[in-house]
């Protein structure tokens, strides 16, 4: 056989030599060394090791696969090796799947689970997706050369084994299209989608060419599969109870606020863990180009949410409703409180100009690219065109970004700072921060214009509020409010499924309701029988939890041995 191939291929330069047959694929080397054999329906090449690794780390994934997490001894970073069920496809199952999936083309519909994964479905991205260490995936083209590339929470950025084949690229590009409704072309060869395997979703930025030198490429930013809450990020160390306490309150309020960082910085999933703060008696209304908030998992959990989705800014026209237009019908919708997936272009005038007349009775919150407050400032007034005056509407920026270790390997979300936008000025905006990141103590902290009673943002409040004696009593009740985060994450220990969305929100209406009833900034002694009541009905609602909890994960492991 080797000899038929040396003949066939002549002196042809060649770094890899695909050979594809009826039900499989096989690879060679250089050397006509047999490297691996595909099964003809896996659009995708699987590498082997490479010398001088060690494995660190191996666990399982639902769909059957197995990953192992290599540690690179000749240089730096990791590997991140997929093994895939449909590897061990024995020759007699390949023609039975050869005759299912001629059946299935024939027909359009099949039982055979892996007919449907790779004909009907994402393929290996179904195996990357059910990964819940996976945060990102990256496939730079040109095909075949370049691995997937791997952005994982614990071993951060990885190379992969698996390369993606031009069936595959073009796929993913053509479903994408279906489902968006948008071009993906010359022309236009940039385009932002979703896609989604059972309940998890994840969003996709391709580009072709000529954009693309290389052929067709996509950065995948998984979404998790719940929202953020505040107190799974005070878990990962990300913010504290002071955050938590004083966007709370701000929340309470209705303030209006920016989430801001660079790209990847988690800026949508912290602004998604803040409309958990927003009581479920309000109506709110988000508008996105790319649904990335999961409103279905807000409306599950009773909120009275209305999503809209508008056209991308990237794109000149379309049959979707253009962003300013669908922000300005969205202040016809009533009273609600107000959530922009990001400000990236002409609606940021709309918005602020709402904003400044008072369109927006409540909460009116959103994402931008910047990673300081001045940045946030210059892209809203410089390159956005909102005049310098309305900008002064914005009350709170809260700067998201990641910090390195030493080496620079290493990398961790924090929340860097909550700066208030002072009104009091006329060419330049004058910023004035609340809370602000200490790398020693890995914490944020208060600034003494916080806790000295210089906050704008606390003072008007204070000004359209009954109930505080004075500025100490709005501090007290950020710090009564941050407690309560810090109790929930203290009393849940290491079972973070119980600092999950549906409990945060359960434990935020209790918090209001018996605020309402308790008045515990009226006295001490009514704040220790707030914080007595409040401690005793949390830990009923984790009880409860927790027997829920343990009755699903009995009926979907009984669910699963029977399919099996």
């Amino acid at each position: 056989m080797t000899d038929q191939i040396r003949t066939f291929i002549g002196h042809r330069e060649f770094d890899r030599l695909r050979l594809k047959a009826k039900l499989f694929t096989k690879e060679y080397d250089r050397q006509f060394k047999l490297l691996s054999i595909e099964p003809f329906f896996v659009d995708v090449r699987l590498s082997v090791l490479p010398e001088n690794v060690m494995l660190v780390d191996q666990y399982s994934l639902k769909t059957g696969a197995v990953v192992q997490i290599y540690k690179k001894l000749s240089g730096t970073g990791y590997i991140y090796n997929m093994k895939i069920p449909e590897m061990n496809v024995s020759f007699n199952d390949l023609f039975d799947l050869y005759e299912d999936m001629a059946r299935f083309r024939d027909e359009g519909v099949s039982t055979n689970a892996y007919i449907k994964r790779w004909y009907q479905n994402f393929g290996i991205l179904e195996h990357l997706l059910s990964d819940e260490m996976i945060l990102e995936i990256n496939i730079n083209p040109p095909a075949y050369k370049t691995s997937m590339r791997i952005v994982h929470s614990k071993y951060q950025e990885c190379t992969s084994n698996i390369y993606p084949s031009d069936d595959f690229l073009n796929y993913l590009a053509t479903r994408l299209k279906i489902s968006t409704g948008r071009p993906l072309n010359r022309a236009q060869p940039q385009l932002d989608g979703e896609i989604k395997v059972d309940n998890i979703r994840a969003r996709v930025a391709a580009i072709i060419d000529p954009f693309s030198m290389f052929g067709t490429g996509y950065s995948i930013r998984k979404h998790r599969e719940h929202p953020w809450t505040l107190p799974l990020f005070m878990r990962h160390k990300a913010l504290n109870g002071w955050f938590s306490g004083l966007m709370s309150l701000v929340i309470a309020h209705g303030r209006s606020f920016l989430t801001a960082g660079p790209r990847g910085s988690g800026k949508t999933s912290l602004l998604g863990s803040l409309i958990l703060e927003i009581l479920p008696k309000y109506r709110i209304i988000t508008i996105e180009d790319t649904a990335e908030l999961p409103v279905l998992d807000y409306k599950r959990l009773g909120y009275d949410i209305l999503p809209l989705k508008v056209r991308s800014a990237l794109l000149k026209d379309g049959m979707e409703m253009p962003f300013d237009t669908g922000l300005r019908t969205s202040l016809r919708l009533g009273d609600s409180a107000l959530i922009v997936g990001e400000v990236r272009s002409k609606e940021a005038t709309v918005l602020y100009e709402a904003m400044r007349v008072g369109a927006m009775s409540n909460v009116v919150a959103g994402t931008i690219h910047a990673d300081t407050p001045y940045g946030v400032y210059d892209r809203v007034v410089n390159d956005l065109g909102v005049p310098k005056g309305s900008f002064k509407v914005t009350d709170l920026i809260i700067i998201q970004n990641l910090i390195k270790t030493p080496s620079g390997l290493g990398r961790q979300r924090r929340v860097l700072s909550v700066t208030e936008v002072l009104k009091e000025w006329e060419d330049q905006p004058v910023f004035q921060e609340l809370l602000v990141y200490n790398p020693q103590t890995d914490q944020l902290e208060p600034t003494a214009h916080l806790l000295e009673g210089r906050s704008v943002t606390i003072k008007m409040i204070l000004k359209n509020t009954q109930g505080y004696k004075g500025y100490d009593d709005v501090l007290r009740d950020i710090a009564l409010r941050g407690w309560a985060k810090d109790l929930l994450v203290k009393t849940a220990g290491e079972k973070e499924d119980l600092l999950e969305a549906p409990i945060v929100a359960d434990a935020n209406i209790l918090f209001t309701k018996l605020m309402d009833q308790l008045e515990p900034l009226n006295s001490p002694e009514n704040e220790d029988l707030f914080r007595d009541e409040y401690r005793k009905q949390l830990q009923a609602i984790l009880r409860e939890a927790i027997v829920q909890t343990d009755t699903r994960k009995a009926a979907e492991e009984s669910e699963y041995v029977e399919d099996t």
